[in-house]
């Protein structure tokens, strides 16, 4: 198979098996491949949002220090291959193909004993075998959903990583904060050290019992991670730290938003604690730069400054409300013309009335995907009075963009996806 083919093969499985949870079919097919899994030192990280941020800064910290990094995350913006990275640069087409052909003899053997595999799980099983090839010194996963039953979870890490915790994927993952907690804590593995950012305080709970349970040593924000003096100038965020016997003064962040600041600290607590161990040693320059020079496509990105356009991926509830906190802070005296999408299975409502309560107008629009929300749907159930419809989300921008005076900001958000398509008309044109 070629590229193209290879890529039409998971569009077509994607709509034929959707979603399946569960480790069975996951390691059935890593032990069909050799468990090209064992072997690698790997953090594994799990929780509803700051995932990726908190995967983004460990990545350049290893980085800045000479270090080789591969790196598993979900979802992709434009292209399948992003979410398999060694050393910041996503798998090329070639290795692609040449991962996906290894696997292909297993995977359509299990095709055949009806046992098949997910499009994620064939994604972990890929980015398994890319990294068994390459040894990295470390390689970084994100968990797809949940983490008890995610594909990921085949890995035996050297650390795990929760960030936080809200509601979302209740359908499939619980519909309290306690069960949530659950299914991320099922990330953590005997003996082996867990690092959280959750601060509900029925999280913690969940996570500090299983971490007991399993005698696996335990750091929490706020009580073992202690972040102080956190100042912005010149959209940089600085804060110093405490966590363990360490102290870190001065650090700096060109993401923006408090919640940033807490992702970064449970990223220099996973380093600070793996050097701890004697398994690396991160110096503290190493640090400071790995930290100032991590960004991360469509969180709270600024992509125009003349008009000001922001794009953030928020798509749950506890994101949008750190989203509208976020603007208020940066941007508090100026007008917010909001453009929403987002997808059928999310609390759109409680999502676009938070923005909604901070906008001049808001516009709710759709995008090409099998689970979006209608714009419609959405304009009929919503109550705000500064709603407008605009099912092509192209005019929507167009109709804010006329509206927008200089002290006005406009902002694309509701969706991951929402953002795939805009960052690629912004940056084509």
């Amino acid at each position: 198979m070629n590229i193209q083919e290879i890529h039409l093969f998971f569009q077509n499985r994607q709509v034929d098996l959707g979603m399946d949870f569960g480790l069975d079919r996951m390691e059935q097919l890593l032990k069909l491949a050799g468990n090209p899994h064992q072997g690698l030192n790997y953090i594994h990280i799990a929780g509803t949002n700051g995932k990726g941020s908190t995967l983004h800064y460990i990545k350049e910290m290893f980085l800045a220090e000479g270090l080789t990094v591969g790196t598993f995350t979900s979802p992709y913006l434009h292209s399948m291959n992003e979410q398999i990275s060694l050393n910041g640069k996503m798998i090329n087409d070639q290795d692609f193909s040449s991962v996906f052909m290894e696997l292909f003899p297993y995977i359509k053997e299990m095709d055949n004993e009806k046992r098949k595999p997910t499009v994620f799980e064939i994604f972990t099983a890929m980015a398994l075998v890319f990294f068994s090839r390459r040894n990295p010194d470390i390689v970084i996963i994100e968990a797809g959903l949940g983490g008890r039953l995610d594909s990921t979870n085949v890995i035996i890490p050297i650390l795990s990583v929760i960030t936080n915790i809200s509601l979302e994927h209740t359908a499939v993952l619980g519909d309290t904060i306690s069960a949530i907690a659950g299914e991320k804590a099922g990330i953590i593995k005997e003996k082996i050290p867990i690092i959280t950012g959750a601060r509900d305080a029925e999280a913690i709970a969940v996570i500090k019992e299983r971490a007991k349970r399993l005698n696996s040593p335990i750091m929490i924000l706020d009580e073992d991670i202690i972040i102080t003096d956190n100042t912005i100038r010149d959209r940089l965020q600085s804060f110093s730290m405490k966590v363990g016997n360490s102290n870190y003064f001065g650090l700096q962040i060109s993401m923006l938003g408090r919640h940033q600041i807490s992702n970064a600290a449970l990223a220099v607590a996973a380093v600070d604690w793996l050097n701890s161990t004697g398994l690396f040693s991160i110096s503290e320059a190493s640090i400071h730069l790995g930290l100032k020079k991590t960004i991360y496509n469509g969180r709270f990105e600024m992509v125009s400054e003349q008009p000001l356009i922001v794009l953030d991926g928020a798509h749950n509830p506890a994101g949008v409300e750190v989203l509208a906190e976020t603007l208020q802070n940066y941007f508090p005296e100026r007008k917010y013309y909001i453009i929403f999408a987002a997808l059928a299975d999310k609390d759109y409502l409680k999502m676009s009335d938070t923005l909604g309560r901070i906008a001049a107008k808001i516009w709710f629009t759709e995008i090409n995907h099998e689970r979006a929300l209608k714009a419609e749907v959405l304009f009929e159930k919503s109550k705000l009075k500064n709603k407008e419809l605009q099912q092509n989300w192209k005019r929507a921008m167009d109709q804010a963009l006329d509206l927008m005076e200089k002290d006005s900001v406009l902002v694309i958000t509701g969706s991951l996806y929402f953002l795939a398509e805009v960052r690629r008309l912004l940056t084509t044109t």
